[in-house]
């Protein structure tokens, strides 16, 4: 009797591989945790060590500190990530996605080690380290930009819309600013939230060398994946040419840098100079008199606002274009900061005023230039030297991030207060409309409004 036609199909026949499997999703995920609780939890830590914001240190304090301290503890992850974006860049062009990543990763998993159980002494000793840990820390910090997105991008199946797949990797940042908060809170209500200070000293170095360690945890996990998602894979070179040479034989590829570095130098002065005196902002709105729980948790609260827009970005950007949602995001951020400038003025004790126009401006600080800064490179740049001006444009987004942390506290302690502070935030936000229309193609067009002749997605 002839066998029925079915039979040639039978599993137990033929074997048929299982499809390749696919990390890279978990590697941008992951990876963008990890840049935003490690840039975050400074935040935290140094509430814990010393509460007092002034010169004039509270003598409770496990670890006072000066202001100048304050300024280069914020700021030095910010120095670090400038190089390793420049550095882990290229090497990501030169050596292959996975050798970079393995390294950039291992760079920010020693640096929050070290945080965590290299630091003891006395306040001097103790942030001394930290400021050269923490720069340690921010060059794998700043590689993790230009390699998880580029990783993520070039993992993206057929079919798929690659700058919102990259945006969904890097939508993972806002929970990564909530976490070290949010775990802050814990353990500060584990504990108690009153024992803190020299008379809690054990309670006090296990809360804050905990937050520094668990950094430490995604960059590991990243790790492991990077090496089984590249194992067996010979990609030592992504073009025949070297991307520097390739970058000198282009010009026309600068004046895209202008904008994509350009617009996210803007940027993140205008962000990290928010993020990183969000606790001091708070404490201007509400009055600083509560404890460090409640600074915790308002801060949860706070930066949970971010999600929607975040979430509103990455559903828009197919359909909106990355151009359009960069101008349409410095407007939003320049109005809210104009709003913010009026309200400190004029309205400087109307709390509830002043944390609703914050949030305005967290929404609006989450929304389109906070996507767009990400996937605009992917969009840019060719394959050959698409990790190198992806860092270029990341450093000198940091640069700005370096400014902002260190000058938006001297401005606020200026005459001008935080009423200073917005309207700086208001004229950086013009410029950066101008320069999504002047240096993002197409040039001249699309910034706010698609040209007649456009009839594309703009980014």
């Amino acid at each position: 009797m002839p066998s029925s036609p079915s039979s040639s199909s039978s599993p137990l026949l033929p074997y048929s591989p299982k499809p390749e499997a696919n990390y890279t999703v978990w590697i941008s995920a992951l990876s963008n945790v990890s840049i935003q609780y490690n840039l975050s939890v400074i935040a935290v830590c140094l509430l814990l060590m010393d509460p007092s914001t002034d010169d004039d240190v509270s003598l409770d304090a496990l670890y006072p500190r000066t202001d100048l301290f304050d300024q280069w503890l914020r700021s030095s992850v910010f120095a670090g990530a400038i190089v390793g974006q420049a550095v882990m860049g290229g090497l990501g062009d030169i050596l292959g996605r996975g050798k970079a990543m393995i390294l950039t990763n291992s760079f920010t998993f020693l640096g929050a080690l070290l945080c965590a159980v290299g630091s003891w002494g006395n306040s001097d000793d103790v942030y001394g380290a930290l400021i050269g840990y923490r720069f340690l820390m921010g060059v794998g910090i700043g590689g993790k930009y230009p390699l998880a997105s580029t990783i993520r991008a070039e993992g993206t199946a057929e079919g798929e819309h690659r700058a919102t797949e990259v945006a969904k990797g890097f939508f993972w940042q806002t929970p990564g600013v909530i976490a070290p908060y949010l775990l802050g809170w814990i353990l500060v209500a584990a504990f108690g939230e009153e024992k803190n200070g020299t008379e809690f000293e054990l309670v006090t170095e296990i809360q804050f060398r905990v937050l520094f360690g668990v950094g430490a945890i995604p960059s590991l996990i990243v790790i492991i994946l990077t090496y089984l998602q590249f194992r067996g894979k010979e990609r030592e070179r992504v073009g025949s040419e070297n991307p520097v040479k390739v970058a000198l034989n282009h010009p026309e590829l600068w004046r895209k840098l202008i904008g994509t570095g350009g617009c996210w130098f803007l940027y993140d002065f205008i962000y990290y100079g928010t993020a990183l005196n969000q606790t001091s902002i708070i404490d201007s709105v509400f009055g600083g008199e509560d404890g460090i729980y409640d600074n915790c948790w308002r801060n949860v609260v706070v930066a949970a606002m971010g999600i929607p827009g975040v979430i509103a970005a990455i559903l828009q950007l197919e359909g909106f274009g990355a151009k359009r949602l960069m101008s349409w995001g410095f407007a939003l951020i320049g109005l809210s900061s104009v709003l913010l400038c009026v309200s400190f003025k004029y309205f400087p004790d109307d709390n509830w005023l002043n944390f609703g126009f914050f949030c305005l401006l967290l929404f609006a600080v989450n929304w389109g230039c906070n996507v767009a800064t990400y996937v605009l490179p992917i969009e840019t740049f060719p394959e050959e030297v698409r990790s190198s001006f992806y860092g270029l444009s990341a450093a000198l987004g940091k640069v700005g991030a370096f400014l902002g942390g260190y000058f938006f506290g001297p401005i606020s302690k200026s005459g001008g207060g935080y009423s200073a502070v917005y309207g700086v935030c208001a004229g950086m936000s013009v410029l950066g409309i101008a320069f999504s229309g002047a240096y993002i193609e197409p040039f001249i067009r699309n910034t706010l409004w698609r040209g007649k002749d456009e009839g594309g997605g703009g980014g």
